[in-house]
C-alpha cells in the first residue's frame, strides 16, 4: 500500500461522501467510497482521506457540515492537488451559490473537483457550465421536495398527528400518529417533572438514573442535562403539537417553545389517542420554563453597570506560535508578543475578532453540551457557578476543609515532637492526640454534615438555551459565562494569506479543571 504521507500532494486525492439519512442502500457512505476508491486507482492516484457527512443536509442552510469545509480546504490550502465526490448533489444542494464559490476557490489555487457518476471534472474545460447549471437542478429537486413535506407536515399538524422520527421519550407512537403513554416510560419522565419542580436540579437527575441504569432512546448513550433539558422544554410533555423555528442568523434551532396553533383556531392542537391525559399540564411545563430561562439572568445579575470590556475573549486567545496572549487590535485578535512589543514570533496569529469570537461561543455550547454529569470539567464549572452565585455554603465548606488539614499536620507535629524529636512524654502526647482526633471527628462530622453543593447547570447545559443566551448577552456577561468553562484558546496561524477559518483544524479549546490535569500530570 503506498504511504500518503510521503506522496507529492499532485497524487494525492481526498474523497467526499454524504448521505441525509442514514440507511443502507444503493447510495450509501460505504457505496459511495468504493466507487470513488476504484477511480482513483484507475487514475493512478492515492487517497489521502475520506471526508464523511453522515446524516446530513447538503440543502438546508441551518446545518453545518464540518467535513464538507474541511474536505474543501484540504485542496484550497494545497494539501491535495484534487477532491472526489460521487455525485455533484452529494457536495452541495444548494445551487450555483455555494458550488460557485467552491469551485471559484478550488480553480484559483490550480486544484481540481471530480464527481464520478455525472462524469463532470472541473480541470476539463467548459465544465464550468455544466457544473453549475447541475447543481441548480439539484436545488430546484431539493425546493420541490422540501415543498412537498412542507405540506405534509402542515396536514398532519392540523390533524395532531406525530410527524415521525425517534418516537419522544415517555411515549408510543399509535399506528395513528397519535400518543400514548410509555408503560416504563412516562412515570420517570413525571419523576422528572416532579423533582425539578421541587427545586432538584438536572445534573442530580440525570445522574441518579445513570446510576439506576435508566435508558436513554439512543443505545449506549448517557442520559445529560442537555437530553433531559430538551425533554422538558417540548410541549410534547404536555401532549401538545410542537412548532421550531430556526434563528435566521446563526442558524441554530430558537428558543421558542410555543405549542404550534392551529391557523383557523388559533389554538393548540392536541397529539394524545383518546382517552390518554399529558405527562404534565402546560402550567407546569411553562413553570420548567421559567426556571431555566432564570438561571443564566440569574447568573448575569448585577453586571449590566459594571464598565463593558473592549473584546470578549480578551485574556483567553494565546497564539500557537509563541504561547503569548493574542489581544484585539481593531478587527483583529493578534499575537501581542509580535503586534504589541515587537519581539520576533515565528508565525504571528491574526485572526478576525467577529469570527473567532462566534467560533468560540458555538464551541462553548457544543462542548458543555457533550459532557457526561460525572465529567471533571463539568465539576469545575459547577465550582465556579457557585462561587457566583451561592458562595456562602462553598466558603463554609472551604473554611471547615481548611481546619481540617490544619487539625491534621497538628497531628504529625505532636506525632514528631513524641517520636523524633522526644519532646513530649507518653502522657502528653496521648492527651494531646485524643483531644486533636476529638476535633477531627467533630470537624468531619460538619463537613458530612454539610448539603453537597449542586449547581443548576441545564440552562448551561442546553444549546437551544445557552447559544441564544450568549449571542444576546453584553460582552460582560457572555465573557463571565465563556470562563465559567474555558481557561485558553489556542489558535494557530493561518496556512496561507486570506486563508478560511477553519475552527477544527486552527482552535484548541483548554477546558476548566484541564490545566490543571496536565500540570499534575507533567509533574509525575
Amino acid at each position: 500500500m503506498i504511504d500518503p504521507t510521503s506522496t507529492a500532494p499532485s497524487l494525492l486525492v481526498d474523497l467526499y461522501v454524504r448521505l441525509s439519512i442514514d440507511k443502507e442502500g444503493k447510495d450509501s457512505l460505504e457505496r459511495q467510497e468504493a466507487d470513488l476508491r476504484a477511480w482513483a486507482d484507475r487514475e493512478g492516484l492515492v487517497v489521502r482521506r475520506v471526508w464523511r457527512d453522515r446524516g446530513k443536509s447538503g440543502y438546508k442552510a441551518s446545518v453545518k457540515r464540518p467535513d464538507f469545509d474541511a474536505a474543501v480546504a484540504a485542496v484550497t490550502s494545497g494539501e491535495v492537488a484534487a477532491l472526489a465526490v460521487w455525485k455533484l448533489d452529494r457536495l452541495s444542494r444548494r445551487g450555483a451559490g455555494q458550488v460557485g464559490t467552491v469551485l471559484d476557490d478550488v480553480t484559483a489555487v490550480g486544484g481540481r473537483l471530480h464527481f464520478l457518476k455525472d462524469g463532470l471534472d472541473s480541470s476539463v474545460s467548459n465544465s464550468r457550465m455544466l457544473i453549475v447549471m447541475l447543481s441548480e437542478l439539484a436545488r430546484a429537486e431539493s425546493t420541490n421536495t422540501s415543498l412537498r413535506v412542507r405540506a405534509k407536515k402542515e396536514a398532519s399538524r392540523r390533524e395532531g398527528k406525530y410527524l415521525g422520527g425517534a418516537r419522544p421519550f415517555g411515549w408510543l407512537v399509535t399506528d395513528g400518529q397519535k400518543l400514548r403513554r410509555h408503560p416504563d416510560e412516562a412515570p420517570i419522565v413525571r419523576e422528572a417533572v416532579e423533582r425539578l419542580l421541587a427545586g432538584e436540579t438536572m445534573n442530580a437527575i440525570c445522574r441518579d438514573w445513570n446510576a439506576r441504569g435508566i435508558p436513554t432512546r439512543r443505545r449506549g448513550s448517557h442520559w445529560r442535562a442537555s437530553t433531559l433539558s430538551a425533554a422538558m422544554r417540548s410541549p410534547v410533555l404536555s401532549g401538545l403539537v410542537p412548532e421550531r423555528r430556526v434563528e435566521a442568523d446563526s442558524g441554530y434551532w430558537g428558543t421558542d417553545i410555543r405549542p404550534w396553533k392551529h391557523p383557523d383556531t388559533g389554538e393548540s392542537v392536541s397529539l394524545l389517542a383518546e382517552g390518554e391525559s399529558p405527562i404534565a399540564t402546560e402550567g407546569e411545563r411553562m413553570a420548567l420554563l421559567r426556571e431555566l430561562d432564570s438561571r443564566l439572568r440569574r447568573y448575569g445579575r448585577g453586571m449590566r453597570a459594571v464598565k463593558q470590556p473592549e473584546s470578549l475573549l480578551g485574556g483567553l486567545v494565546e497564539c500557537a506560535s509563541c504561547g503569548r496572549t493574542a489581544n484585539s487590535f481593531g478587527g483583529s485578535y493578534r499575537c501581542r508578543r509580535w503586534h504589541e512589543i515587537g519581539e520576533p514570533c515565528t508565525a504571528p496569529l491574526n485572526v478576525s475578532l467577529g469570527t473567532l469570537e462566534l467560533a468560540v461561543k458555538h464551541a462553548w455550547a457544543r462542548g458543555l453540551a457533550a459532557l457526561e454529569p460525572d465529567d471533571p470539567v463539568l465539576w469545575a464549572v459547577a465550582d465556579r457557578w457557585l462561587a457566583k452565585n451561592d458562595p456562602a455554603p462553598m466558603q463554609e465548606r472551604d473554611e471547615l476543609t481548611k481546619q481540617l488539614a490544619t487539625l491534621r499536620a497538628r497531628v504529625k507535629d505532636v506525632d514528631n515532637d513524641r517520636y523524633v524529636r522526644g519532646s513530649l512524654s507518653a502522657d502528653r502526647h496521648a492527651a494531646l492526640a485524643r483531644t486533636l482526633e476529638a476535633h477531627i471527628a467533630e470537624v468531619t462530622h460538619q463537613l458530612a454534615a454539610l448539603p453537597k453543593p449542586d449547581a443548576d447547570l441545564a440552562a448551561l447545559l442546553d444549546p437551544e438555551l445557552s447559544i441564544p443566551a450568549i449571542e444576546s448577552a453584553s460582552a460582560l456577561e457572555a465573557r463571565v459565562l465563556l470562563r465559567l468553562a474555558i481557561d485558553r484558546v489556542i489558535v494557530e496561524p493561518a496556512p496561507y494569506p486570506g486563508a478560511r477559518f477553519h475552527a477544527h483544524k486552527r482552535m484548541r479549546i483548554v477546558w476548566a479543571n484541564e490545566s490543571s490535569m496536565d500540570d499534575s500530570s507533567a509533574a509525575k
